[in-house]
């Protein structure tokens, strides 16, 4: 699920960096989402609830501020049930980069409160990634300056303060922790 989420979250962020450009410097959105697709998890089908609440602010200065709920809940076919949630500030820390030479757009993004959370739906958490991480990604450049990201090239992740097993695995922890409870009957 956090493998299908990330194109999801991605997109999401992107979306609000693109919509923050047509918003007045100062000017706040807020978005609420929710909605229901078939789903394949770690090799188990099911559907996926999505419910995301954005509270967006552009800064004026080529950043912004949102704070975020995500909640996902995965209903495997076999009844069992995971809820993967998100939630806390975000904000983009400086102005996206664009290295026209290299033909790159950089964009870092402060995270804080809980970065991961997967739990088994009123049940015990299955594992988590809170505190502050720094999420710098690099896209292609478009070569237009107003509408600069192009396609994803990479991501790194840089100061880490608090527990993060989830993404120092790579994201594989998911799918170790979700499938031994999917399986048991």
């Amino acid at each position: 699920m956090r493998r299908k989420l990330l194109p999801v979250a991605i997109a999401t962020v992107l979306a609000c960096v693109t919509a923050a450009t047509g918003l007045a410097a100062g000017s706040t959105e807020v978005e609420r989402v929710s909605f229901t697709v078939p789903d394949n998890v770690c090799g188990f089908s099911g559907t996926t609830a999505i419910r995301r609440t954005s509270v967006f602010r552009d800064t004026g200065n080529g950043t912004y501020f949102r704070n975020l709920a995500f909640f996902a809940v995965f209903t495997a076919d076999n009844g069992k049930s995971a809820t993967l949630s998100f939630h806390g500030p975000e904000k983009q820390t400086s102005p996206s980069v664009i290295d026209e030479q290299a033909g790159t757009v950089t964009i870092a993004t402060t995270y804080g409160g809980v970065f991961e959370k997967l739990s088994i739906t009123r049940g015990p958490t299955l594992t988590r990634d809170a505190g502050i991480v720094t999420w710098i990604e690099v896209f292609e450049y478009t070569g237009d300056p107003n509408d600069p990201v192009g396609d994803f090239i990479s991501e790194t992740f840089s100061g880490l303060h608090g527990p993060h097993p989830e993404l120092l695995s790579g994201f594989s922890l998911f799918c170790d922790v979700l499938v031994p409870y999917l399986q048991d009957a």
